[in-house]
Formats: C-alpha cells, structure tokens, sequence
C-alpha cells in the first residue's frame, strides 16, 4: 500500500527568506553559505573508488561506504530535492554539530525533508560500532564522497573556487551541505 504521504506535494523552503536561511549557518560557526540548486551537486562514481582505495575509514564507519548510499542512489535521492543549503566552515569548527543543528531547526519549521551530509567523516565515538548499530543515529551524518559527492566540482559549481578542498576527509576540507526541500 502507497504511503499517505507520498501523495502530499511537499511545499519548499519560502526562499524569499535566503539571507535569513544563510545567516542562520553563519550564526551556527559557518563561515559562508550559500543556497543552491541541487543540480549543481557534481557527483561521480570515483569519489567513492578513492574512499574505498586510499581511505582508512572505508568499511570502518557507519557514516563511510559500503554503508552509505550509492552514487546512482544518490542521484535519486538528489532529484527529489530542488535547494540545498552549501556550507563552508574552517577547520577548527565541527560541520557535523553545524550541519545537524540547521538540519534540526528546518524540521522544526516543518520542513521535515531536510537532510545534511558533511565532508569529513564521523567523529562521534572513539571507535565506530560498525558491527551493531550506530549510538548516535541522530547526530551522525554520511560523508559527501561517500555518498558519490565531488565536493570540489561541487564547491566549484557554485562560485566558491577559492574554496579549494584538498584531498578526501581531509581535516582542512570543512564542507556540509543540507539538502532542503
């Protein structure tokens, strides 16, 4: 049987309001945001090939691959969305915690789509129970890469070239993005 809900049209984020929606990021420790059309977000199978060659947490985090979606998935996923809400932080600042406070407030209004998704992978437990469930569903986030997500393409898409991610789930790249309605 269909969901309910499934039949409801979901009304987006009014973005008469962007100014207000960004500087809710910057009041969280962002230091830029920006709204974008989710058609800007590169993705591309290789970004999870260099998690899965290269990375040390593949297969060790709940929030890294293979227990992240797909990069097909992620298309999917990414065509039932028009906005997103693009995040940069320095380094010294956790986009975790950021991500998943703005994510908070947007359902608190009712915009119970909202997701985030960071570029840095999970830093909630000292070591990850990968072989059970997540402790902390609510706060852990999967990583953008993970999730087939070229943060840089992405960055670049959208006018932040001077934002320059180095490599993958590095501690300088400090991207989040929401995917809002």
């Amino acid at each position: 049987m269909e969901s309910q809900t499934s039949n409801l049209r979901h009304l987006p984020l009014d973005f008469k309001n962007n100014k207000e929606v960004v500087q809710e990021a910057i009041d969280r420790g962002a230091s830029r945001a920006k709204i974008i059309w989710t058609k800007t977000v590169a993705i591309g199978n290789w970004t999870r090939m260099q998690c899965q060659f290269g990375c040390p947490h593949y297969a060790k985090l709940h929030t890294c691959p293979p227990n992240t979606p797909t990069t097909d998935e992620t298309a999917e996923i990414l065509a039932d969305y028009q906005r997103a809400l693009l995040i940069y932080a320095k380094p010294d600042y956790n986009m975790r915690e950021i991500v998943v406070s703005l994510e908070e407030a947007f359902k608190s209004k009712n915009y119970f789509r909202a997701f985030g998704m960071c570029s840095r992978p999970c830093d909630l437990c000292e070591e990850c129970t990968i072989d059970t469930f997540c402790k902390y569903p609510e706060k852990a986030r999967p990583t953008m890469q993970g999730c087939g997500i070229d943060v840089q393409g992405t960055v670049f898409n959208n006018g932040w070239g001077d934002v320059s991610p180095s490599k993958p789930c590095s501690s300088v790249e400090n991207i989040g993005m929401i995917l809002l309605d």
